[in-house]
């Protein structure tokens, strides 16, 4: 699906109010030739548009773009920062960031652009007659608002609670709990899992679907510590896997998740395992050119991910020494996720050995069999989407939910977590106790979604983030980061977060 995120500045300009505390809103419009909300949202192709560009708030730099990934890595002990490294990222890094950081501040923006997006739908589709497909837009606006509102309560705490289209003229809100946001979280994900088709085909690939809700919706329930409803709710996944194999699932490839085209000259995005990802497109597929602030609207709709970690591009960012040591030279995937001494690459599309005798970024690089051979791409941006839910992460949360409800030692969670390792030919797990397994899981979630953004969620979730980084992280103040301070400017009912 490289097609639903193009086409899109007419819905994207009408949503421009994206921000908490925006200064100016379509809703000043008066050019009768000019497009406005009474205008625009007349049929179901400009719902299918609006909807659209919720999907492309998640291809800004504000988000999968550019600042999510380095946000979230670059607090993680999984990277660490070279000497590009923009000043603000090198803050992250070391923990000493404050509520004026510019990567903070675009996270808070990009996804209350997101859920602005999806208000302006939700509030509009009922200007329109019923039908399948207004039903279905309606579940895919809820889907990635909670998708939105989940990336907020889980970094930033309780938030204000925005389910109708926003401007400054309804005055700023205060925050809401973290459990009220949650409880909205959980409301449209049932609604978008009881309304979203199973899947899709041709150019509609990549809108969320049914499974996508409950994979999204048992994770929820995971960071919430609620393991009953999260166990049942992945072992709906996981049940589907079993009679659907070839609809879900692992694929036999690991690496076949992180690239577009594999060795083999097969197209795998959208592969059986994934269960959601944000869509990419290159130069050659807009026509366009890379620009550092575009909209993701059809022009340049290129992920930096590449130019930023690539080692012929910037090298913004290295794996630490802490990841590089913690695969087993046995395990298939420390190969896969990094180039190290005695690998081969392929810049210009040219199999050469690997020169170095550190270990660099291969995830995500182009510098792979069946890859573009060019990481930097005139600044164009990378093709490969981003991966934001795979089955293996699916498999992983269900034995740590399994095993986190506390009753009896589960076989079936040990299971779970030996199909991953399976895959690239590691040993069964031996665990015998439900504290062995725990520990097993922390390790598997660590070597299977490295560099995906889930490392420092997970260690804040798992209470050993002191632990693992050290004194610069500071317990009571880092579990979240600091509400923007340029907000609390615009929005004195916002209070901030401890420590900050």
């Amino acid at each position: 699906m490289k097609k639903i995120i193009t086409h899109l500045g007419l819905a994207a300009l009408l949503v421009l109010g994206t921000f908490q505390s925006c200064k100016d809103t379509f809703l000043d419009a008066t050019n009768p030739n000019q497009l406005s909300v009474g205008t625009f949202f007349t049929s179901e192709n400009d719902a299918i548009n609006a909807t659209n560009s919720i999907y492309a708030a998640l291809q800004q730099e504000d988000t999968y773009k550019r600042k999510y990934f380095f946000l979230f890595d670059l607090l993680s002990d999984d990277i660490r920062g070279n000497d590009p490294l923009y000043a603000d990222g090198q803050t992250l890094t070391a923990y000493s960031f404050n509520a004026s950081s510019d990567t903070v501040l675009s996270l808070w923006r990009g996804l209350y652009r997101g859920i602005q997006r999806s208000n302006f739908v939700l509030d509009n589709l009922v200007r329109l007659p019923a039908s399948a497909t207004t039903k279905r837009l309606a579940a895919e606006a809820q889907f990635l608002r909670a998708l939105y509102y989940f990336d907020l309560v889980v970094n930033y705490g309780g938030v204000p609670l925005q389910l109708k289209t926003f401007s400054t003229e309804s005055g700023g809100k205060e925050r809401a709990t973290p459990a009220a946001v949650w409880t909205q979280i959980e409301t449209d994900l049932k609604a978008a899992e009881a309304a979203l088709p199973e899947a899709y085909t041709g150019n509609d690939l990549g809108r969320a679907t049914r499974l996508s809700a409950k994979a999204l919706l048992g994770k929820s329930y995971l960071f919430q510590k609620k393991f009953t409803e999260a166990a049942g709710k992945l072992k709906e996944l996981v049940d589907y896997a079993t009679a659907n194999p070839t609809k879900l699932g692992l694929m036999p490839d690991y690496s076949d998740n992180f690239v577009e085209t594999n060795a083999a000259g097969e197209y795998v995005e959208f592969n059986r395992e994934s269960l959601f990802e944000v869509s990419f497109a290159g130069q050659d597929r807009t026509g366009g050119t890379g620009n550092w602030g575009n909209d993701g609207t059809g022009i340049g709709e290129g992920t930096f991910r590449a130019i930023e970690y690539g080692i012929t591009a910037f090298q913004n960012t290295s794996p630490s020494t802490a990841i590089v040591a913690a695969y087993p030279d046995n395990d298939l995937r420390k190969r896969l996720v990094m180039f190290g001494p005695g690998d081969t690459w392929y810049p210009e599309k040219k199999a050469t050995p690997y020169p170095r005798t550190d270990w660099q970024h291969r995830k995500y690089s182009n510098l792979t069999p069946g890859g573009t051979g060019d990481d930097i791409g005139q600044y164009q941006g990378s093709s490969i989407n981003i991966r934001v839910i795979r089955y293996a992460d699916v498999l992983l949360m269900y034995a740590e939910a399994l095993n986190q409800q506390g009753t009896t030692f589960s076989p079936e969670a040990v299971a779970a977590v030996n199909q991953v390792r399976a895959r690239v030919k590691l040993p069964a797990l031996t665990a015998s106790t439900g504290a062995q397994l725990f520990q097993s899981i922390i390790n598997e979630r660590r070597l299977e979604l490295s560099f995906e953004q889930c490392r420092r969620e997970d260690i804040v979730r798992w209470g050993i983030a002191r632990d693992v980084l050290g004194t610069k992280f500071v317990v009571g103040k880092h579990e979240l980061l600091p509400i923007p301070q340029n907000e609390i400017d615009l929005n004195a009912r916002l209070t901030q977060n401890p420590g900050y």
